[in-house]
């Protein structure tokens, strides 16, 4: 408390000299509204989300709509909260190559042990749910591998899981392409990759072989 009165004291002294003769606290304080039904609460963010996407997808001219975040695979058993009748898709990739996929990316860590810290508690927090969601007829999971190993018959089974009609896509998934990781780490840096990720890699099938 100190420490934030002293900031708020330093602001004021600020904004009385931008703005002279203003010396009260320019920023009015709001209080969160607290739900003590969370049936409400969800009910508020579906209204909102639905409106934010389905508004877009709606002017659009589409019937459905895709929010693909990476990072939405923390918070699986919430979405199917919150859109009850949703489907959640997951396509994952070797743990390696998703390492070294985030080593080549401006908004991810540079160096290999700050990417693992990054990356290990995601498959953690992911992994500890997945046995009640593997359960759930709306969750759906497929391997990036096997989609671009098999397209276009890959993505027929995947759409008929989904209930939809297959379609041709303007994007595909080429093998050539998800191999483009092979050989980016070093031996050493692949053999550190899997003593911190192996267990994640041997729970979704991979090969854990250096």
């Amino acid at each position: 408390m100190l420490w934030s009165g002293r900031v708020a004291s330093w602001w004021i002294r600020v904004v009385s000299r931008i703005w002279p003769g203003r010396s009260r606290w320019p920023i009015r304080r709001v209080v969160a509204r607290y739900f003590a039904d969370r049936a409400e609460l969800i009910g508020v963010l579906r209204a909102f989300t639905e409106g934010l996407f389905g508004g877009a997808a709606g002017r659009a001219g589409k019937r459905t709509w895709c929010e693909k975040t990476p990072f939405n695979l923390l918070s699986v058993p919430f979405l199917l909260e919150l859109f009850p009748s949703a489907t959640v898709v997951v396509i994952m990739r070797h743990p390696v190559h998703v390492v070294a996929s985030h080593l080549d990316q401006p908004w991810a860590p540079s160096a290999l042990d700050a990417v693992l810290d990054w990356l290990q508690p995601v498959y953690q927090r992911w992994l500890a749910q997945r046995p009640a969601l593997l359960n759930d007829q709306r969750y759906v999971e497929v391997k990036a591998e096997e989609l671009a190993a098999r397209w276009p018959a890959s993505r027929s089974r995947l759409f008929a899981r989904l209930s939809m009609p297959d379609a041709d896509t303007s994007h595909a998934f080429i093998t050539s392409r998800l191999g483009s990781r092979d050989g980016q780490l070093t031996d050493p840096e692949h053999r550190e990759v899997l003593s911190r990720l192996r267990w994640a890699a041997e729970e979704l099938g991979y090969e854990t072989t250096p």
